[in-house]
């Protein structure tokens, strides 16, 4: 009869952890969500107004004439352009993470229906009398130590799993981080030879090329960051207090991809700064992949010692 009430503890447990964890990924979905939307629709005002500005400037007017005598109309527009452009990347990467976060929510509620999910307090609840009504008739010592070890065994199974978890996702950001580094260096490359050397349109128009598929992998690789940063929530959800992880710097690094991009002097520094910041967050990542292959090594150790001390009760 023990073995049965640990073995049902076990699979309620389990099942409500998964439960919660569902749960705790659809509230910060929808909670990142709204801030998405929030913030593509201030950047889609701002590409507006940028873009009424270049028609302004294209409008006849005695103060833009007065700018074409005096040399200053082109400066201005290409200003203007570049700020068209700058304020199109941002609006870009914006929709594009409303479109990931969107699929996200949606994917989370459709989990949240899961028949087994229905019920589960009910059951837990129900579970809980049997438990009580039979301690009280088999109450000893070693039932109630038993018992205890196979609680730690529960949470000990669900921390490895949630590392386990944890650590592919890092896997998967160390692997879009270093694609996106690749594709910078070959940018920087590129703006070196365009800027400093005179590459000619060939070669920016290949430097441009170079930084539009990188735009594309650093959005995949915040992505891929964001995914890491649920993972370790779990992880330290399931931890509590005997793991903690710092990912608070791991999601400002886009910024400065797009700003003032288009500026060849500019264009060379942005690269280099870019690539600062991406090797920053990819030796970040690859500190806390450390952490958790110890964490693991840890828990697989506290499962042996559980193992044996419900060994040395059972035989004694």
């Amino acid at each position: 009869m023990r073995a049965d009430i640990q073995e049902r503890q076990m699979e309620l447990t389990m099942l409500r952890n998964e439960r919660n964890r569902v749960k705790r990924r659809l509230d910060g979905a929808e909670a990142q969500y709204k801030e998405a939307v929030q913030l593509r629709d201030r950047l889609h005002r701002q590409l507006s107004k940028e873009q009424q500005d270049v028609v302004k400037l294209g409008k006849f007017s005695f103060a833009n004439k007065l700018k074409e005598w005096t040399g200053k109309w082109d400066m201005q527009m290409e200003k203007e352009i570049n700020e068209v452009v700058e304020a199109e990347l941002k609006y870009n990467e914006a929709e594009k993470t409303v479109t990931d976060l969107e699929a996200e929510v949606s994917r989370l509620r459709e989990q949240m229906k899961r028949e087994d999910f229905l019920y589960i307090d009910e059951d837990w609840s129900d579970f809980l009398k049997e438990k009580e009504a039979w301690i009280r008739q088999n109450d000893s010592v070693a039932n109630g130590t038993l018992q205890r070890i196979a609680d730690d065994r529960v949470r000990v199974r669900s921390l490895i799993r949630e590392i386990d978890e944890a650590y592919e996702a890092g896997d998967k950001a160390m692997r879009t981080l270093d694609a996106a580094l690749d594709k910078l260096g070959n940018a920087e490359g590129l703006s070196m030879w365009d800027t400093f050397l005179g590459g000619g349109l060939i070669v920016s128009a290949m430097k441009y090329s170079e930084m539009n598929s990188s735009d594309d992998l650093v959005h995949r690789a915040q992505r891929a960051l964001r995914h890491y940063e649920t993972e370790l929530m779990d992880v330290q959800n399931v931890a509590s207090e005997s793991f903690k992880v710092n990912h608070n710097d791991f999601f400002t690094f886009t910024d400065i991809f797009f700003d003032n991009i288009f500026s060849d002097w500019a264009v060379h520094s942005r690269i280099t700064d870019a690539k600062g910041k991406l090797n920053g967050v990819l030796q970040d990542v690859r500190r806390v992949q450390d952490q958790l292959r110890r964490k693991r090594d840890e828990a697989m150790e506290e499962l042996k010692r559980l193992d044996q001390q419900e060994k040395d009760i059972i035989v004694s």
